[in-house]
């Protein structure tokens, strides 16, 4: 039961545990006296996952289970024993203030979260998760008879003190959603049944990207998905901007500010996303960033098995700064007592990185994980994000494979860590401009050999005899389940930031697996030959059809000081990693 068990330890598994585990497993494999079907398989880093219901997605997927017996769903003992005085001390601590005493050591700051918040939430997070499926049924019943009022102002009897608690979670938890909605069994009715959708967030900053993205899903993948674009207050995103995007059939322009109490959020930047998710009119969600571009049709995402598994997909990040991830493994120990079988696939478990999920694309369905979206926006509220999450992760991302461990539920990544597309070589530089001539000659086909880049913050220029070919320099790349390019991100030129930076030829691919960065440059150095892969000859020209996006984005605009307006190179097959010839098969 959730409150006679609530401060019961934990034991953790050793690593010495689960390699007897795996050994194990391993012999009633390959005993011939063996003719069930377990459901566990090994994965490649020869740790312990469950095994999927749909064959072959463990080669495919990393899909996160957590053992049954760590699940402990509200029962009717649960709500006897808030009556009792042990049960009120457990509410009094689930719903007590996460601030700490204002003294010398936090110098007299009243907003200063306690050490252990996280770990707070978490017990908080999975109670009310079992709660409030123990109580959906009850509100349900309640909605049918048109005695929804009733249920929180007079509630029955034997259920009274479970809504009591329940509703003084969510206002410890959630308080923002109050203003414009009783409760979150309301929010969730609204949205559950709302169909499928593209969600981003824009500002004005952003617009010049996101205008290219739009069209190029309209024009080039043609979807035919609402897109929803939000914005974070009047001044975000401005009139101009907002009548441009809601010019094109089937968009939408939304104020996340007048949906959530945002006085107590101060919604702003990344902090926006998971909030636009929640509030959007979709009940299966595709979360995209303003310069994101994709080879398919990205409602064909909600086609992936691992979604299909799970309600969710997630991408890898880039595998950067190899032991510098410091104490997150440490961190995320301190507040989850139980965890799901995935932290130990993680880059950060295993001293490999510091960055784990890339949150440039989120598919994501909130009719099943409504409660985990919920926990997910926690950890982007004001005081999580700025005292917590935001400074022991890179912004948002980490937050919605970490609130969903917090919570209990499951979700899947595609195995593939984040790689790079663009051209072979690095002749064309990050951070420096080509003179024109050589940007000509480049468009033009040309295979540059000696270049002499110029510093556009200077003006000095060098001499580069003979650029690197061991080496993919670009845009971030996702895969798909087989290995091959689905999206990419950080726009279609060089650099972004970089004026009259070229656009790429999107010649080659490489795997992160397959390389090491050179983050400085955006390279993926080539670990052993062969790992550079050349682009499929059609996945090309839609990439092409991309930049003749973004450049009739850049006429209307018609002011360099905004986009700069470039010529298109020349799409010749001689320019694929393998003279056109073709290298770029499935793993």
């Amino acid at each position: 039961m959730q409150i006679l068990s609530f401060f019961s330890g934990v034991f953790r598994k050793t690593q010495n545990l689960r390699i007897l585990i795996v050994l194990a497993i391993f012999f009633i494999l390959a005993s011939s006296r063996y003719h069930g079907s377990l459901e566990l398989s090994i994965d490649e880093d020869g740790l312990v996952q469950s095994m999927p219901q749909r064959d072959n997605m463990h080669f495919t997927h990393h899909i996160a289970t957590y053992n049954q017996k760590d699940i402990k769903p509200w029962t009717h003992g649960d709500s006897a024993a808030l009556r009792t005085v042990e049960g009120q001390k457990v509410v009094e601590y689930l719903t007590a203030s996460p601030y700490q005493v204002p003294s010398a050591e936090n110098q007299f700051k009243s907003d200063r979260l306690k050490s252990d918040h996280f770990l707070t939430l978490t017990k908080r997070f999975r109670i009310y998760r079992s709660l409030w499926k123990y109580l959906q049924g009850y509100y349900d019943s309640s909605v049918a008879e048109r005695r929804q009022e009733e249920f929180f102002s007079a509630p029955p009897k034997e259920i009274a003190a479970d809504v009591d608690f329940l509703q003084r979670m969510e206002q410890a938890s959630f308080p923002w959603i109050e203003r414009d909605h009783k409760t979150s069994y309301n929010l969730y009715n609204k949205v559950k049944n709302g169909g499928r959708g593209i969600v981003m967030c824009v500002g004005d900053h952003h617009a010049k990207y996101a205008r290219t993205a739009v069209k190029a899903l309209r024009e080039v993948v043609k979807t035919k998905l609402p897109i929803e674009i939000y914005y974070t207050g009047p001044i975000d995103l401005s009139p101009e901007n907002r009548a441009w995007f809601e010019s094109i059939e089937n968009v939408k322009t939304i104020d996340v500010t007048t949906l959530v109490n945002n006085e107590l959020l101060i919604i702003q930047g990344w902090s926006a996303k998971p909030f636009a998710m929640l509030v959007s009119s979709f009940s299966e969600v595709i979360l995209m960033d303003s310069d994101v571009y994709y080879m398919i049709d990205p409602e064909l995402l909600f086609e992936d098995e691992g979604y299909k598994e799970t309600g969710t997909l997630y991408f890898y990040d880039r595998t950067l700064f190899p032991g510098s991830q410091g104490p997150k493994k440490e961190w995320m120990e301190s507040f989850l007592p139980t965890m799901s079988n995935h932290p130990a696939k993680t880059r950060w478990f295993r001293s490999k990185g510091d960055h784990e999920m890339e949150s440039g694309v989120v598919v994501f369905n909130k009719k099943d994980h409504f409660l985990g979206l919920l926990a997910i926006c926690k950890l982007n509220d004001l005081h999580e994000r700025t005292q917590v999450t935001y400074e022991m992760t890179w912004g948002d991302k980490e937050s919605f494979w970490i609130a969903m461990e917090m919570i209990q539920e499951r979700y899947s990544f595609i195995r593939f860590g984040g790689g790079v597309i663009g051209n072979v070589g690095d002749a064309i530089p990050f951070n420096d401009v080509l003179p024109k001539d050589e940007i000509d000659r480049y468009n033009q086909g040309e295979d540059l050999v000696a270049t002499n880049p110029i510093n556009p913050q200077t003006g000095m220029t060098r001499h580069v005899e003979k650029p690197n070919r061991d080496r993919i320099c670009g845009n971030m790349l996702h895969f798909d389940p087989k290995g091959q390019p689905l999206w990419w991100n950080s726009g279609v030129v060089r650099n972004k930031f970089v004026q009259n930076s070229p656009y790429l030829k999107y010649a080659a691919f490489m795997r992160d697996e397959d390389g090491n960065w050179d983050f400085g440059q955006t390279c993926l150095v080539q670990k052993n030959p062969g790992a550079i892969k050349e682009v499929d000859w059609e996945q090309r020209k839609l990439a092409f059809e991309v930049l003749k996006v973004d450049r009739a984005v850049a006429l209307e605009y018609n002011n360099p000081q905004i986009k700069d307006i470039l010529d298109i190179p020349k799409l010749l097959r001689a320019d694929g990693a393998k003279g056109g010839r073709g290298n770029n098969e499935a793993i």
